[in-house]
């Protein structure tokens, strides 16, 4: 079985994993992208192309030749990037709770609203940059007790300001589109259920073959529901 190369999304490092990976039948490897956990990078200056460089390199230092790689919220557009750099080495790309916008658009494009709501309701963190943490419980953690809300705060960190920001180039995934799975968390708050399928429409317009798994869960699925998530990417064709 092919192993799984798996990406975090905004604000995370790769323990956002911790309690899915004991669950896979698959070899997974979890990644921190630049500047966050273990991975040193400088923040103001990172862009996606230096996200997914990373995780070739990690792929590269692992001995992992092919991989089926997945990955929550943000790492969608990590994700689309891999596929114009190792199109070759990616065996199916499956998207949790992710963002993809459309050709030349960028992460806001597709939840500026909705961040804009939250900032509108709670304001914003200490450092004056980050959600305030009663914007992640009450959007990130709205299917979670209390111990996995705890756990999912106390993982956030702080993120890279151009991947949030700037434009994404789709030319990769339209020159080489790929097998994809989107898993749909029925109880996102952070990406709605029908702005998810708008992401999933832009991926079939690159021509890639998407399939849909509707997943009772919310964004942060990882943390909510590790043990069926992991019974879902196990379930995958490679």
């Amino acid at each position: 079985m092919l192993p799984y190369i798996l990406i975090h999304g905004a604000g995370g490092t790769r323990r956002r994993w911790d309690r899915v990976v004991p669950h896979l039948r698959r070899r997974a490897l979890a990644v921190d992208l630049p500047g966050r956990g273990d991975k040193p990078g400088d923040l103001d200056s990172l862009t996606v192309n230096d996200f997914a460089r990373s995780v070739v390199d990690d792929m590269d230092a692992a001995g992992i030749d092919r991989a089926i790689v997945g990955g929550a919220s943000l790492a969608g557009l990590t994700m689309v990037t891999l596929a114009e750099l190792i199109p070759e080495r990616i065996a199916r790309l499956v998207f949790i709770n992710c963002v993809v916008p459309p050709d030349g658009k960028g992460n806001f494009h597709v939840v500026g609203e909705r961040v804009r709501e939250m900032v509108d309701r709670y304001g914003v963190g200490e450092d004056g940059q980050s959600l305030h943490p009663d914007a992640i419980r009450a959007y990130h953690c709205n299917d979670m007790d209390e111990e996995q809300i705890q756990f999912a705060i106390d993982g956030m960190v702080k993120d890279a300001r151009k991947p949030l920001h700037r434009p994404i180039s789709l030319a990769g995934i339209k020159a080489h589109p790929l097998p994809c799975t989107w898993v749909l968390g029925t109880l996102d708050q952070v990406i709605l259920p029908d702005v998810q399928l708008q992401c999933v429409a832009t991926l079939r317009e690159c021509g890639c073959p998407v399939d849909v798994v509707d997943f009772e869960a919310g964004h942060m699925a990882a943390i909510s529901r590790p043990k069926q998530l992991a019974a879902v990417l196990d379930s995958l064709d490679e």
